[in-house]
């Protein structure tokens, strides 16, 4: 009986199918959608059009001399370069983000470019909803690959392609950074932001005209992202308004571009946590130290005509992905408030921003408000709470309404000795000859106070927790209307730029010039040999001398920032002026 019931369903389907050709081919098209729905993303696009995959690749561009130009072999391989299944219009199913390297449809089969395009699973069937490329025509009407894959001039440079969400849309940008190394000079910058409603891509129109090709102040400024040494300057006001758009977009980077010493790429993905990486290219090269200058290179392509260890690096980074966090809300957003705490934003802080190895988050304000104190000097520890028993140097912020800003300068143990203690919303050290002192905070300022007399009986040590947020950039300082700010001649030389007549309205005499130049090196500990300079310095509360003047110099101008960098040479030049 049970095996006549099998024969007779056999038949029942074979009848039902024959006699409905409709749900013979429902099934069958079911079957297919369902098989290409657990098909993996990179199988799927290489099937609709035929492309390999060569992401994680290195493809070999060897460098050429053609009608007497050097310049790089264009990357010959087409293919994918990522793919990345995503719902990416919010319905509850997939789409494809693909990026590929191909013959372009926008400016024609004989120019190759990469093209982004999105996949939507339409009656069982992929199909493309839209597409944009990583392409435009100069003002010569000449064809640009903006991705660098056919770009003959640039050696040193790296391009990503990343996205972010934010309030439930997807955005996703183009960024590179360049350098030509040894074949030109400059530095070149470009980003191009698209939204996604769910059928179309379009252009950020505050991303329209954010490219930039040029040297010294102008790219340097755009690079550090702080319009100061352009202001008043009428060819600077371009770079000023691509700056503004910039932080428009609220991106977490505090530098961009691509740094002057080993060509080190600071890009927007590779700050913020909030961005994530889809494709990243980078071009590299096997040239040993010493080669790379120009008219080495020159020189052997004249007569070899065809040099080899130059390459583009595919990175494909969306098997990464695992989720996208929108940024409509932050994490420490308090429940049923519009605000978020000032603690929330310490802690947001200190995830995007390595300010210490340590941290302790204190009611130490004007009016008991939170104030965040950052501790280096212990890199080495690794405990999660941990209570120094010798002194050590605090850094002080605040919070003004959600934006965490630096309070003053660091506080160095010149005059104290032992650790930090807390009581009565006043943090306090011990002083080495006696007493002690207490830092009075009055909103972005605080003084250092010293007292002969007092009771340490309720005094609390600081308990310190351990930093582990990501390593990010640094906040802008706020020294101005600061007791130890004032025992400086230019207390902002280290956070801004000091242009040639901003130094001159200060009024500052040669000598005080020289001091002020002097004044950076001691910021960093150096000593001087020139006694005069040394008792100077040594009469600064701030001051704590670390290295003798040879073990200084021998670390090289590393160990400045691009302020301190810029003001030196300002100075100086200045001081040259004076005679």
């Amino acid at each position: 009986m049970k095996k006549m019931k099998n024969v007779t369903a056999v038949v029942l389907t074979c009848v039902l199918a024959l006699g409905n050709g409709e749900i013979l081919w429902a099934a069958e098209d079911r079957a297919e959608a369902q098989q290409q729905k657990e098909e993996d993303a990179g199988s799927i696009v290489s099937r609709l059009t035929g492309l390999p995959y060569i992401g994680g690749q290195r493809l070999e561009t060897p460098l050429i001399m053609q009608d007497e130009i050097m310049k790089l072999q264009n990357v010959q391989e087409e293919g994918i370069l990522g793919c990345l299944k995503w719902d990416f219009d919010n319905d509850n199913s997939d789409e494809i983000l693909a990026v590929t390297y191909e013959p372009s449809e926008t400016f024609g089969p004989e120019n190759k470019c990469v093209r982004i395009s999105m996949y939507e699973l339409n009656v069982g069937t992929w199909m493309v909803s839209d597409m944009f490329e990583l392409g435009e025509y100069d003002l010569e009407g000449r064809f640009q690959d903006l991705a660098a894959m056919s770009d003959t001039n640039s050696t040193a440079y790296e391009g990503n392609i990343f996205l972010r969400r934010v309030n439930g849309q997807y955005q996703f940008f183009y960024e590179y950074s360049a350098s030509p190394k040894y074949l030109v000079t400059g530095f070149e910058w470009y980003l191009r932001g698209y939204t996604y409603d769910g059928s179309a891509f379009s252009v950020m129109e505050s991303t329209q005209d954010m490219e930039y090709a040029a040297s010294g102040m102008e790219i340097e400024a755009l690079f550090a992202l702080d319009p100061t040494p352009l202001q008043g300057l009428d060819y600077g006001q371009y770079t000023i308004d691509m700056i503004e758009q910039y932080k428009a977009l609220g991106f977490q980077a505090q530098r961009i571009g691509i740094g002057t010493e080993n060509f080190i790429v600071y890009s927007t993905v590779s700050q913020d946590p909030r961005c994530y990486s889809i494709v990243r290219l980078v071009r590299g090269d096997s040239m040993e130290e010493g080669q790379s200058a120009g008219q080495f290179v020159y020189d052997r392509l004249k007569s070899e005509r065809y040099l080899e260890g130059f390459w583009m690096d595919i990175e494909d980074h969306t098997s990464s992905i695992r989720e996208i966090v929108d940024q409509t809300h932050t994490e420490e957003e308090s429940a049923g408030s519009d605000t978020v705490s000032v603690a929330g934003s310490y802690e947001e802080f200190l995830k995007t921003n390595h300010v210490g190895d340590y941290y302790a988050i204190v009611d130490a304000g004007e009016n008991q408000e939170s104030i965040l104190v950052a501790v280096t000097g212990f890199s080495e520890m690794d405990e999660d709470i941990y209570t120094p028993e010798l002194g050590y140097d605090i850094v002080l912020y605040g919070n003004n309404g959600g934006t965490v800003r630096q309070i003053g300068e660091p506080l160095h143990l010149s005059e104290s000795a032992g650790p930090w203690y807390f009581c009565e919303n006043k943090l306090i050290c011990n002083g080495r000859r006696g007493g002690y002192y207490t830092v009075d905070i009055a909103g972005d300022s605080y003084t250092r106070n010293f007292h002969q007399e007092g009771s340490s009986s309720d005094w609390v040590p600081l308990s310190l927790r351990k930093n582990r947020g990501a390593a990010g950039g640094q906040v802008q300082p706020s020294p101005e209307n600061n007791a130890a700010a004032g025992e400086y001649i230019l207390p902002t030389s280290n956070s801004e730029y000091l242009t040639e007549e901003t130094l001159i309205s200060k009024g500052l005499t040669k000598e005080q010039l020289g001091l002020a130049r002097n004044e950076i090196f001691a910021r960093h500990g150096r000593m001087f040999d020139t006694a005069e300079i040394q008792q100077y310095f040594d009469s600064r509360s701030w001051y704590v001398p670390k290295y003798a003047p040879a073990e200084f110099d021998a670390m090289g101008d590393g160990i400045f920032n691009e302020y301190e960098k810029y003001n030196m040479e300002s100075i100086k030049a200045l001081e040259d002026k004076l005679g």
